[in-house]
């Protein structure tokens, strides 16, 4: 019964970034049928079959927080729902399998609706970023203030940041901001990283290669902890003993990453004796 009406619905999820067209596309595509337009994570329907079955509804943001129960009910029973999303990854495997997947792409279609309206305008600036994005503008841009602004509003991995930070440059300039993560405020450790450093890098960043794995799951692991649990190693090497222990357990690569020192192993000397027959 469920995979007939899978199979019958018209349901359709709208994927794309902002500004990208997904409101104003379901809008449109609801044509002259009322409809209603909720959030994924408050959909205000007390009883799902109250809401005429002939009326669309606009679910927005279904990548964050959804009443995955209440949009699957929802989309059994009503043909007439569109859905949107910033990306795929963070929506329901169940619900994507229950739409029709139409991508809108990356493109902010507002600017061009800013720029035709006013040419002159100076145009501005998309702080949404990857963490590749991200770096190169803690690394390069000399504004600050904007390089905050945008590390602030993204809210990366602090441990991550720091990490593809560090080879880049002085590992003392940013002593401080690795003292403080996750003992302050994210946002306090973000303020200190980014007013750490300059933005005067020349040359190109050296980032990891895409798709390349994170060393954290495998030195987690060395030590015998989660990877979620990747936040508490800093404090357990607060411990000479547990850092002792570390040290001998990961390699000298893996070491560097915690700013351990790792013992460089002694040289046996092995003296030659020259035995002559007299000896036996």
């Amino acid at each position: 019964m469920l995979k007939d009406k899978q199979t019958k619905s018209k349901n359709i999820i709208l994927i794309g970034g902002y500004g990208s067209g997904k409101t104003t596309t379901a809008i449109e595509m609801m044509g002259n049928r009322p409809y209603q337009i909720y959030p994924a994570n408050d959909i205000d329907i007390d009883d799902i079959y109250s809401y005429p079955n002939n009326h669309g509804l606009i679910i927005e943001d279904v990548h964050y927080k959804p009443m995955k129960d209440k949009i699957l009910s929802l989309i059994l029973i009503n043909p007439h729902i569109i859905l949107t999303s910033l990306n795929e990854k963070d929506v329901s495997k169940t619900i994507l399998n229950m739409c029709v997947r139409k991508r809108l792409g990356r493109t902010d279609k507002r600017q061009n609706n800013i720029k035709e309206l006013a040419p002159n305008c100076i145009k501005p600036i998309d702080i949404n970023k990857s963490i590749y994005d991200i770096n190169f503008e803690l690394l390069k841009n000399k504004d600050r203030k904007q390089v905050l602004k945008i590390v602030k509003h993204n809210k990366p991995s602090d441990m991550q940041l720091l990490s593809w930070v560090q080879p880049n440059v002085d590992v003392r300039s940013i002593a401080f901001a690795d003292h403080i993560m996750r003992r302050w405020p994210t946002d306090y450790f973000y303020e200190v990283l980014t007013y750490s450093l300059a933005g005067h890098l020349s040359g190109r960043p050296s980032f990891p290669k895409r798709n390349t794995y994170s060393p954290v799951p495998k030195i987690c692991s060395k030590l015998g902890l989660k990877t979620r649990d990747s936040y508490l190693v800093k404090s357990f090497l607060m411990n000479e003993d547990y850092k002792e222990w570390a040290t001998k357990k990961l390699n000298s690569d893996e070491c560097k990453i915690l700013n351990l020192k790792k013992p460089r192993k002694k040289s046996v000397r092995v003296t030659k004796i020259n035995k002559t027959l007299g000896d036996f």
